[in-house]
């Protein structure tokens, strides 16, 4: 048990109590319950990674006969990384400053258990980075596989809100404030749209994510002197290509024009991709959570037994998973600037830049998947109240229309005129409390404008009226919807 010192003194822990293994069970991310957070970010998952970058570079070497066959079976036995001892290869990792130089040394053992000699075709020509990198790319392709699963759930989920909700009228908000009148449907169309935005860029990017193989500077000088010891009537150039194209084909990952030890940009546009993903998802968590104000009371999440509940207010029906998705997208910024700052990378390998990377991707990678995962269901819990919509566009006795009615008066009166009529009865209604569309007929006709002006003014305070191109932008987003999921799905199934 941890040891205490006296009241008032700093706490001491005991040897015996630092040598115990720590689990991470996510105590403090109640959002990443659920998710495939913890299976594709882990330690455990990183570790296996790692195994993966390195048995896939032995079976690239076997295949330019820099390593012999035999090796086959071998990376055949040492495939699962759950046969490594991870919590050895975690504290061994503090000695060389990264995990890498300890894990080569267990898998190599690995090796030899299952045959002599085979360690002399482990991590062939590579250093740390190139293993470490790797195995940051193949996590990142498996995280933004999921991340474009659960994009593409949230947007099927947002398609039938805006085609369903099309004529939904309710008060367009801006700075907080009641506008215009919009409808949800349109509201849904504008998250479905960032939502196809974001999943095109995560789809482009999984392409592009290339192996890192350098060796100590980058120039792959211990695999061309490998190569020519062992495949001398081959030109090095050849059997080295063979082996960059073999180690990403194993992988399912690009093959870059050289190596990237300083050249981070492909982390860059990851942690780019990924922030802006989050940042679509808390956008839409965010407008539910307003839209589920008390005072608002539009949209809702459908809640089950237990949930939203407060530890002192027995009333409270909180919109946790608005509130989650939102702190999610609320962390991303301070990560994406790490990473940004980590592309100042000095000489062939840099000091301090490529490990700032490691903690600042996982976590960015993690909230991604919690993030994007808990909007795709927030939607589909979503409960919409067209009543209460309607409702508070009743609030400010027709106020809401001064834009439409203004506009059309302007066609008739010029655009100055008209702003200054509607403003005065604007003020008089507010004042008066009484409605703007009453006051404003009066001040037409105490200003002498004809009664067909007036009918035609008055008919505007409906809500059936024209919401502009809202059915026009509905349906330009259905299509891009249909266009970039359904067909794409349709054709991967025929």
């Amino acid at each position: 048990m941890p040891e205490r010192t006296e009241p008032g003194k700093t706490e001491t822990v005991s040897a015996e109590a630092w040598r115990r293994p720590v689990v991470d069970v996510g105590l403090l991310n109640p959002l990443g319950h659920g998710t495939m957070e913890a299976l594709l970010t882990s330690d455990a998952a990183w570790l296996q990674a790692m195994v993966d970058a390195e048995l896939a570079l032995t079976r690239a070497l076997v295949d330019a006969e820099l390593a012999p066959d035999w090796m086959g079976p071998v990376c055949d036995e040492l495939t699962d990384a759950a046969r490594l001892d991870l919590a050895a290869i975690a504290e061994q990792g503090r000695g060389g400053g990264n995990p890498v130089i300890p894990f080569v040394r267990h898998l190599g053992a690995a090796a030899e258990a299952a045959r002599a000699g085979a360690s002399d075709h482990i991590h062939v020509g590579a250093t740390s980075q190139d293993i470490l990198d790797t195995a940051a790319m193949l996590i990142a392709h498996r995280v933004t596989a999921e991340v474009s699963t659960q994009l593409r759930d949230l947007a099927g989920t947002l398609a039938r809100l805006a085609d369903d909700h099309r004529d939904t009228v309710m008060a367009g908000r801006t700075l907080g404030q009641q506008a215009s009148p919009t409808s949800f449907g349109f509201v849904a169309a504008g998250w479905l749209d960032a939502v196809l935005t974001i999943l095109h860029r995560v789809d482009g990017l999984r392409g592009t994510l290339p192996v890192q193989l350098g060796g100590a500077v980058g120039n792959l000088a211990v695999l061309t002197e490998v190569a020519w010891s062992r495949r001398s009537a081959v030109p090095p150039h050849d059997t080295i290509e063979q082996v960059v194209q073999g180690f990403a084909r194993h992988l399912g990952l690009a093959v870059p024009s050289m190596s990237w030890h300083t050249n981070r940009v492909a982390i860059s546009e990851l942690a780019s991709v990924l922030a802006s993903a989050t940042g679509v998802a808390g956008t839409f968590a965010l407008d539910v959570a307003v839209l589920s104000r008390t005072e608002i009371a539009e949209v809702s999440e459908r809640l089950a037994a237990g949930e939203g509940v407060s530890s002192a207010m027995p009333h409270k029906r909180n919109p946790v998973s608005s509130v989650l998705i939102v702190a999610a997208a609320r962390q991303t910024p301070g990560l994406v600037s790490t990473l940004y700052g980590s592309m100042l990378a000095e000489d062939q390998r840099p000091s301090g830049s490529w490990h700032a990377e490691w903690q600042s991707l996982r976590a960015l990678e993690g909230l991604t998947i919690s993030a994007v995962t808990g909007a795709a269901s927030l939607a589909a819990r979503l409960d919409i109240d067209a009543d209460r919509m309607r409702a508070n566009l009743d609030l400010t006795d027709g106020l809401v229309f001064s834009e439409r009615v203004t506009t059309i008066l302007a066609e008739a009166l010029g655009k100055t005129v008209a702003f200054d009529l509607v403003q005065r009865a604007a003020q008089e209604a507010f004042e008066t409390n009484r409605p703007v569309q009453v006051v404003l007929s009066g001040v037409l006709a105490s200003e002498g404008c004809d009664d067909e002006l007036r009918s035609q003014i008055w008919a505007a305070f409906a809500y059936g009226c024209d919401l502009g191109q809202s059915t026009a932008g509905i349906d330009r987003v259905l299509e891009r919807y249909r266009a970039q999921c359904v067909d794409v799905i349709g054709a991967s199934n025929r």
